[in-house]
């Protein structure tokens, strides 16, 4: 099988609630105007955005038996992202977030690691994994059994087999930090990150400086999200800032990891750097405005012409 991307990592069901500023009193209940399950996770929501853009995509990793397990195959499979490489099991409830959303669309999650902590490198199915262009890495610090030395080893034998690999950092609420990717960034080409992140795991203040530090590990191109501030991307011939679009923000969940997926597709059609980075950023710009992480994202025209300030 031939494929653009592989992602691997975070897949969940998201349980959205908005608009939510604060909590009832305990043993109480309160309405809300909105609640919504769409598919999440760094990797299906990148896998979902390759799709609609025109790309292809498939998901290798752990799912449970469960309800949630089915609304995830069968949002992957709606989107037409492939599955084959998806181990089911009994032992584990499927990963799920309860997302509470405010007004000016800030989340507060409550989440459930569920079989995203148990998949493991044996999980990773390279008969699928062989025929990608690009193998992609959604959730360092919350893929317990990958971080480290194993996802080193899988990003290693990828390059191997003649495919390229990318990352996209999550926040690690234990404070490791750079340990668990620190192995990986020899074998990278792409990193994403978001700033505040990307400062904890490299001690760098300023987005030229993060790019910087990975690239001193050979990571080829490096993109620093940074949310209404825009994308900073930097490759070995050229950096750019790319502002933000300015628009109104209804729900920031899943912009960051849908805005990876419009870069990899710019990447993988031999857009120049800069262009790849508006592409990205038109995506995390379309996304932010309705809940969910991908639904925004209609198709490529679409949003070139978004990118292009254009009518949508």
């Amino acid at each position: 099988m031939s494929v653009d991307v592989v992602t691997v990592g975070v897949v969940c069901a998201d349980v959205m609630v908005r608009p939510v500023e604060e909590l009832p009193p305990r043993g109480t209940l309160s309405l809300v105007p909105q609640l919504e399950m769409h598919l999440g996770g760094l990797a299906a929501v990148t896998a979902v955005v390759m799709r609609r853009l025109g790309g292809s995509a498939a998901f290798v990793g752990r799912l449970g038996n469960d309800g949630f397990g089915d609304f995830i195959m069968g949002a992957l499979h709606a989107a037409g992202v492939n599955t084959d490489g998806v181990k089911r099991v009994d032992d584990c409830h499927s990963s799920a977030t309860v997302v509470l959303i405010g007004a000016d669309g800030e989340r507060t999650f409550l989440h459930h690691l569920g079989t995203t902590a148990q998949t493991c490198e044996a999980d990773l199915d390279f008969t699928v994994i062989s025929g990608a262009r690009i193998l992609h890495w959604g959730g360092p610090a919350i893929t317990p059994m990958l971080d480290g030395p194993p996802m080193g080893r899988i990003f290693e034998k990828a390059h191997q087999l003649g495919v390229k690999t990318s990352m996209d950092t999550c926040y690690d609420g234990k404070g490791v930090w750079l340990p668990l990717i620190e192995p990986s960034l020899p074998h990278l080409d792409i990193v994403f990150s978001s700033l505040e992140e990307a400062r904890h795991y490299t001690g760098r203040q300023e987005p030229e400086s993060i790019a910087d530090f990975y690239r001193s590990y050979g990571v080829e191109t490096v993109v620093v999200k940074m949310g209404a501030d825009g994308l900073f991307v930097k490759n070995g011939k050229e950096q750019h800032h790319i502002p933000a679009h300015r628009v109104k923000v209804v729900d920031t969940t899943g912009a960051g990891d849908a805005a990876c997926g419009g870069f990899l597709y710019a990447f993988l059609n031999n857009w120049d750097l800069k262009r790849s980075g508006q592409l990205a950023n038109a995506v995390g710009g379309l996304t932010v405005q309705r809940m969910g992480g991908a639904e925004a994202i209609r198709s490529l025209e679409d949003t070139v012409n978004f990118m292009e300030n254009k009518t949508c």
